[in-house]
């Protein structure tokens, strides 16, 4: 056990980060927009975990929609996948929980594990894409935190048909904040919901590995303007 070390001090030294990373105000290291340019027009997705070295992933998104304890295995062995993820057009970082009344510490963690894994991949070459979430207004500032303005980002719509007003109050103020160029939806596309977007429809991504399908190819480029 190490004592007489802050919790940030004591992350420094179990989980350094091999690149050059600012930390935000939460002590996240922040994500960079991607160095490597992205055709969105011929992008397809996959989970994570269909990712195959016998398949062509040049043209591949790989998102991570699955459930925490799925996920973990990333955070618990964060090179592993590298050389995965380098064959892919783009990775997206977990999607760890963040719901309304979790606990914020908690919430703060796994924002902190999601920004960190995609850091520690973008400093290996890999192109990564922060998946984004919000659990309310009280932890906005926490779930939004970590990620340099004008990268493309990923949300997900599923689940949010019965609290549409609340997402979208989250939707709005991370396109304020970060102002995407592209945001990746995986899910139905709702109503409010204005930018660019690539929408994946859905996919159960929960189900066995060995039953699970791999995602339609991406529609085009979608535009949603504002009302005048």
């Amino acid at each position: 056990m190490i004592h007489g070390l802050t919790e940030y001090e004591k992350y420094q030294v179990i989980r350094p980060l091999w690149g050059q990373h600012k930390m935000d105000r939460f002590f996240f290291p922040i994500i960079h927009k991607p160095e490597k340019a992205i055709d969105w027009e011929n992008l397809t997705a996959t989970s994570f975990k269909n990712l195959s070295p016998r398949k062509n992933n040049s043209n591949t998104l790989a998102l991570m929609f699955s459930f925490d304890k799925q996920l973990l295995p990333l955070w618990n062995n964060p090179l592993k996948m590298i050389p995965m993820f380098q064959t892919c057009a783009a990775v997206g970082t977990p999607d760890f929980s963040a719901y309304p009344k979790m606990n914020p510490n908690d919430i703060q963690h796994n924002v902190y594990m999601s920004r960190w894994l995609g850091c520690t991949w973008q400093d290996y070459g890999c192109n990564v894409l922060p998946t984004v979430g919000w659990a309310g207004r009280d932890t906005i500032d926490i779930c939004l935190s970590g990620i340099e303005p004008c990268t493309p980002v990923i949300i997900s719509t599923i689940g949010c048909n019965e609290h549409q007003k609340d997402f979208l109050w989250g939707f709005n103020e991370m396109k304020a904040r970060l102002d995407p160029p592209v945001i990746v939806v995986y899910g139905d596309m709702l109503p409010g919901m204005t930018g660019t977007f690539l929408n994946i429809k859905y996919c159960d991504a929960f189900i066995k590995k060995s039953q699970q399908l791999r995602m339609d190819i991406i529609s085009n480029l979608i535009t949603i303007k504002e009302a005048v």
